[in-house]
């Protein structure tokens, strides 16, 4: 082996360091590496072998590329074998330890097995002087951006020119929308600056974490920059396992199918609004072209939920550690059917990694000085075995369909956005409400139909904004009654609290105020394309539609899931009345349901 490595001192500690050196793909373009093409082959114990083809330095090459290694923020490493060319194998890493009291000593070495004495003379005389001068260049800038003297982490990476004219009348049209003045700042300054890269897969609530700025906000301008011109937007369904998807974009909800599959971890899926679905931005190629490209596939930068990973050889038994957390981690691998939570108390554990699921013994109780989770792993398979110790949460930055469909200000924006009439989505957890008039026939019948039926469009103004302010979505009238879907519990209540107020002032001086009735249920539902309206079905709408029935007027009726719930608490003192436990036999639905009625009476403003 012929190896090659710099070092580079840090001013800044290990954690602060790693979510920037763990994004191999940037890393890769920053230093000059070229784009790389990858084919993925099914594997019959589950995975894929992955085989990469790129030029390097003029030279066509292809190898096997080996899944990474990382123990976050400690280090990470990969192995590649070629089939032909100067070089029989590359190991390619980077370390991080501590330094001093707050920096970090980052290691990032090359070992090549030349093919010969043409590839130890190519190795020592033209790979690795270059790789040491390109990577220690791009480590240097890192420092000047961690420590603030530079604007980008990795200011080598290509940044393509924008197209004057079209981003000029693009711009114009967003300024019709009214949008804040430092909204445009930022956004045009980041359009003409960011590299390619980060044009491609823009997520907007990082981006207004970025921006500081509120991210419905973020995402309301992101939308008017969609219909300007700007922006693309797309759909990508996500893989449960390594949570990034290869497959090609859907610009349009219609297009998305509910099964899914994913080429390197081998397994199919369904789509699923409230995880695995998520709408992305990229620009617009008329404002600035930016082509897709992939510089590393697999490296812990595409998987920042993956704390660590390692791969085991058959019969293999190795010690690995990884950092301990509060977070809660699960085992997982593509070749061990079912995943394994870890305890959160740590300590030490052995694994075993038999195909139907995982064996977990602890060895020994966690020392509260440790700062590690120790693990003893072993592959009694004969084949290799990739275990991975995943976060079980997923990002917060990841904007589901869930969170954009149920926002009322998406469908105003872009009505037409609904899934496919021959497809059914699996919808995670949905907080469900139904609202009712009490003696709305009676009131049309006293007052005639036509003043009734300003009272009925005055109480939908109110009950639209509220809902609408709250980051929930109506979808749709039946009547009297709405149905409305809110991702969020805070939310969903947040709601009804602000539509019983507003009520009464809508219609003031009133002989009968209009009297609301209320329920709100929480459960999976089933999306579905209901004369081009998003719209949902299932077990959890029909409880949610059958307890309104169950309301007496002026009370909101929760579901027992629901009032377990810690954001119930809170609401309940803000309702000034006990809640009422109840057992109703819901119309159509068998079983008699637990219930809880809140007078919304004395809700405090």
């Amino acid at each position: 082996m012929i190896r090659f490595q710099i070092e580079q001192v840090f001013s800044a500690p290990p954690e602060a360091v790693w979510p920037h050196v763990r994004q191999t793909d940037w890393l890769n373009r920053a230093v000059g590496l070229p784009a790389v093409h990858y084919t993925t082959e099914a594997l019959p114990e589950g995975g894929s072998k992955i085989t990469a083809c790129a030029r390097l330095l003029g030279v066509e090459s292809r190898w096997r590329e080996f899944p990474f290694e990382w123990v976050e923020p400690k280090f990470y490493r990969v192995r590649r074998i070629f089939a032909g060319g100067p070089f029989a194998e590359a190991r390619l890493g980077m370390d991080l330890a501590p330094q001093h009291s707050a920096g970090t000593r980052v290691l990032a070495y090359a070992e090549l097995e030349p093919r010969g004495a043409l590839g130890k003379l190519f190795g020592q005389y033209v790979v690795g002087p270059k790789m040491r001068r390109d990577m220690a260049r791009a480590l240097g800038k890192l420092e000047d951006f961690l420590r603030g003297a530079a604007p980008l982490a990795f200011p080598d990476l290509p940044v393509t020119p924008v197209r004057e004219d079209a981003l000029a009348a693009s711009l114009q049209k967003l300024r019709a929308s009214q949008p804040r003045a430092d909204l445009m700042e930022k956004l045009e300054h980041f359009l003409r600056t960011a590299p390619d890269v980060e044009l491609t897969h823009i997520r907007p609530l990082a981006m207004a974490r970025r921006w500081e700025c509120d991210g419905w906000e973020t995402l309301e301008f992101f939308l008017h920059a969609t219909r300007s011109g700007v922006f693309q937007f797309s759909w990508e369904t996500l893989c449960p396992h390594c949570r990034s998807t290869r497959r090609p974009r859907v610009r349009s909800l219609a297009g998305l199918q509910g099964a899914s599959e994913c080429d390197v971890c081998q397994i199919k899926f369904d789509a699923e609004f409230d995880k695995s679905v998520e709408l992305k931005f990229a620009v617009d190629p008329a404002v600035r072209p930016a082509e897709e490209q992939t510089f590393c596939l697999a490296g812990p930068g595409g998987k920042p939920h993956v704390v660590s990973q390692a791969w085991l050889e058959p019969g293999e038994t190795r010690a690995w550690n990884w950092p301990r957390t509060r977070r809660q981690l699960w085992l997982q691998s593509p070749q061990v059917r079912q995943r394994a939570r870890l305890e959160a108390a740590g300590g030490k554990i052995q694994v075993d990694c038999p195909p139907a699921e995982f064996v977990v013994r602890a060895l020994a109780p966690a020392s509260p000085e440790s700062a590690t989770l120790e693990a003893e792993l072993h592959n009694p398979n004969s084949f290799p075995v990739l275990v991975s110790v995943q976060d079980e949460a997923w990002s917060e930055d990841i904007l589901t369909a869930a969170r954009v469909t149920n926002w009322q200000g998406f469908h105003d924006l872009f009505s037409s956005e609904v899934i496919s009439p021959t497809e059914q989505v699996i919808v995670g957890s949905q907080v469900i409400l139904f609202t009712d008039l009490r003696g709305s026939t009676a009131m049309y019948s006293g007052l005639g139909d036509a003043p009734a039926y300003v009272l009925v469009r005055n109480h939908f103004a109110v009950l639209t904004e509220a809902i609408g302010a709250h980051r929930g979505r109506i979808v749709k009238t039946i009547g009297d009654a709405v149905m409305a879907a809110f991702s969020g519990v805070d939310e969903a209540l947040a709601a009804v609290r602000r539509s019983f107020l507003e009520l009464p002032r809508a219609n003031p001086g009133l002989a009968s105020p209009l009297v609301l009735k209320a329920s709100l249920h929480l459960g999976p539902c089933l999306a579905v394309n209901a004369n081009d309206r998003l719209d949902f079905f299932g077990t959890t709408v029909n409880l949610a539609a059958r307890m309104v029935e169950s309301c007496r007027g002026d009370d909101l009726t929760v579901s027992d899931e629901l009032f377990q719930r810690p954001e119930m608490a809170a609401f309940v003192k803000q309702c000034g009345s006990a809640p009422e436990p109840a057992e109703v036999q819901c119309r159509g639905i068998p079983a008699p349901q637990r219930v809880w009625r809140l007078r919304m009476s004395g809700v405090a403003p």
